[in-house]
């Protein structure tokens, strides 16, 4: 009989557990790499979050300089007339300061029409007090003026119309010069005609 030599007990224990320990470690690496592999993924994330945050939460956009709108220019002041006067004073016609004096632009047809007023009583003239107008109209034929008030009370002048030759005032047209003594308040519209023309002044006069 052959006798085969046996490894001692303890080497053969000794390799076994050399043997497992070199497996428990080499899974331990793995484990290890395998957890340090994902923490790496989330810091690399929760550093991508906090980096797109801060974009998004930076300095506000810049509004583009077609949403700023200036303000509009103000409209420059009217100092002479405007639109002729309406019916019923609505509105009256339209006084300015001229070199010579008040004068008021009428609403005419195939004509153009002018007053200027001379009130002793001022701008707006009073009732009962003398309001020397003159006026230029142009056309041709006898001119004709009337005022007519409130309830179409009818006031002739109580001086002219008397045909002036010339004067300093320059506007178109031919020059008569009238008296009127307006007996109550309200709105007064003094109504010329010449031929185939006519114009009216709308007038307010007050107490």
């Amino acid at each position: 009989m052959h006798n085969q030599s046996k490894a001692p007990k303890s080497t053969v224990c000794t390799l076994r557990r050399s043997l497992w320990t070199t497996r428990e470690e080499s899974t331990m690496s793995v484990g290890q790499n395998h957890c340090m592999s994902w923490r790496s993924l989330y810091l690399f994330l929760f550093l991508l979050l906090t980096l797109v945050a801060a974009c998004s939460t930076g300095s506000p956009s810049s509004v583009p300089p077609a949403a700023h709108k200036s303000p509009p220019a103000p409209s420059p002041t009217i100092t002479g007339p405007t639109a002729p006067g309406l019916k019923h004073c609505q509105p009256a016609s339209p006084i300015d300061n001229s070199s010579v004096g008040p004068e008021v632009q009428g609403t005419a047809a195939n004509a153009v029409f002018w007053g200027l007023l001379l009130s002793t009583s001022g701008v707006p003239p009073l009732t009962n007090s003398e309001v020397k107008i003159v006026w230029r109209m142009t056309g041709s034929g006898t001119f004709n003026i009337v005022a007519i008030g409130p309830s179409g009370m009818k006031v002739p002048p109580s001086q002219g119309p008397s045909e002036h030759l010339g004067s300093n005032w320059n506007r178109p047209g031919d020059e008569w010069g009238t008296i009127f003594i307006f007996p109550v308040a309200g709105c007064w519209d003094l109504h010329a005609t010449r031929d185939n023309a006519f114009g009216d002044v709308w007038l307010k006069i007050v107490d």
